[in-house]
């Protein structure tokens, strides 16, 4: 926490032993219903193809990106219909219609067990169970996605901002740097939490983050009313370099998100084609999500990555290398190719962890920490949640309709990938060559 001083007011701050816990809880249910964890369950416990993941994927990407762009603008409207209302009064809203509507599922496998045949003829009952289709209701997935999601889209600008008010300089860096390792380290316990459920009872694992919401809700009693205002740094304004670096890793925070929501409807497929045992496929995803957490926490204690331009270039290389090896393994096959997935899984986190932390820091610092600094940011995922399953959707319709092999369908989406990823490199190593000049006093963050 910043120390008052003559020139800065001492200003009420939600404290990190509320909005950490508060944050961790949430991510444990992002990962279940908008992030891997959902496409293991649609495809293991709902029988969804592909095509259906990826078409999910398209949907949630688009309404994450409406949510983000409204967060600025959701206190001020129920405000203008409930005088007072206040932006933690608008998080406890969301607790409860997020919980409400992981009950979808569940409650439509209940109606449909009481709905069941009827009668006290077992043999028959038993022959028009094994007459009808094996998996659940589609339907409460969809709904439950395509509102959930855009819901998510306000919630974590307006988290981001009760995070970062008051704080610049070292305390921001600080407190942003522990709140991304507490948010990817529940990725790790989602993905092991709901890995024995996914096939056998994918309505009871979305129902669980339902209990989540509420646990999340009770931390909200340690938060300000209203976040806390921007401060400058305690020297000087933020040095002239970061609204450089800012843009440039805003154009390369959207194209990490298209390889990842690229890759996370396929898993579940790569597995089956690298003749992975099938309780193993829900571990998949594993393999990035720890190590983006290990380069989270390797980040947040690295401070002389602030204001520098090769991390930029580095990070964008990464990318690109990491799906590469990630799509051309299933192509390979065998165990080389697992040992190559596992390799691009592992460098695709770490390079998530290394853009998505600096485009959030520069958002805070150059933005104001405010809700529309923070919704930029979400929507700027949420453009990589839509683009990434966009090109996975057209290539695996090609694929089902017998227009493509599999194999050449993988090719496919590698190509479109890294034709845009290469002219998002391009541009950035473009950037770099132009804007960056050799270092300077005013090139390093004032500590």
């Amino acid at each position: 926490m910043l120390n008052a001083s003559p020139h800065i007011p001492p200003v009420a701050q939600t404290p990190n032993a509320a909005s950490f816990p508060f944050t961790f809880i949430n991510s444990l249910g992002t990962y279940v219903v908008t992030s891997s964890g959902l496409y293991f369950l649609t495809s293991k416990g709902y029988g969804f193809s592909e095509v259906k993941n990826y078409l999910l994927a398209v949907f949630l990407g688009v309404t994450y990106i409406l949510g983000a762009k409204a967060a600025s603008k959701a206190r001020g409207s129920l405000a203008t219909l409930i005088p007072g209302f206040t932006h933690r009064g608008l998080l406890v809203l969301l607790m409860i219609l997020l919980g409400s509507l992981c009950l979808l599922p569940i409650a439509s496998d209940l109606l449909t067990t009481s709905n069941g045949p009827a009668g006290d003829d077992d043999a028959q009952i038993a022959a028009t169970i094994a007459q009808a289709d094996t998996h659940p209701a589609e339907w409460p997935i969809w709904v439950m996605v395509l509102l959930y999601s855009p819901l998510m889209g306000i919630l974590w600008p307006v988290v981001e901002t009760y995070l970062s008010g008051g704080r610049s300089d070292r305390a921001l860096r600080s407190t942003m740097g522990h709140w991304n390792v507490v948010w990817s380290a529940a990725g790790v316990a989602s993905t092991f939490m709901i890995a024995p459920l996914v096939a056998s009872a994918p309505a009871l694992a979305i129902a669980l983050v339902t209990v989540a919401h509420a646990l999340a809700a009770f931390f909200l009693f340690g938060f300000t009313p209203e976040p806390a205002p921007h401060l400058e740094g305690h020297h000087e304004p933020h040095p002239p370099v970061y609204s450089k670096l800012l843009v440039t890793f805003q154009l390369l925070l959207p194209m990490g998100y298209v390889v990842m929501s690229a890759l996370g409807p396929y898993l579940p497929y790569a597995a089956r084609r690298l003749d992975l045992p099938a309780h193993w496929h829900a571990y998949l995803p594993a393999a990035w999500i720890i190590p983006r957490v290990v380069m989270f926490a390797v980040m947040q204690r690295w401070e002389t990555w602030h204001g520098q331009w090769s991390l930029a270039v580095l990070s964008g290389v990464s990318l690109v290398l990491a799906f590469a090896i990630a799509i051309l393994a299933t192509i390979v096959g065998g165990s080389a190719g697992f040992y190559l997935l596992i390799l691009g899984l592992a460098l695709f986190g770490a390079a998530m962890a290394v853009i998505y932390s600096a485009a959030l820091y520069y958002a805070l610092e150059v933005g104001r920490s405010d809700v529309d600094a923070g919704g930029t940011h979400e929507a700027l995922i949420g453009v990589g949640y839509t683009v990434g399953p966009a090109l996975g959707l057209g290539a695996s319709y090609a694929a089902a309709k017998g227009l493509l092999s599999d194999n050449a369908a993988q090719a496919l989406v590698l190509a479109c990938v890294l034709l845009l990823a290469a002219a998002i490199t391009g541009l950035v190593v473009q950037r770099v060559r132009r804007l960056a000049v050799p270092a300077a006093p005013s090139s390093s963050p004032a500590d």
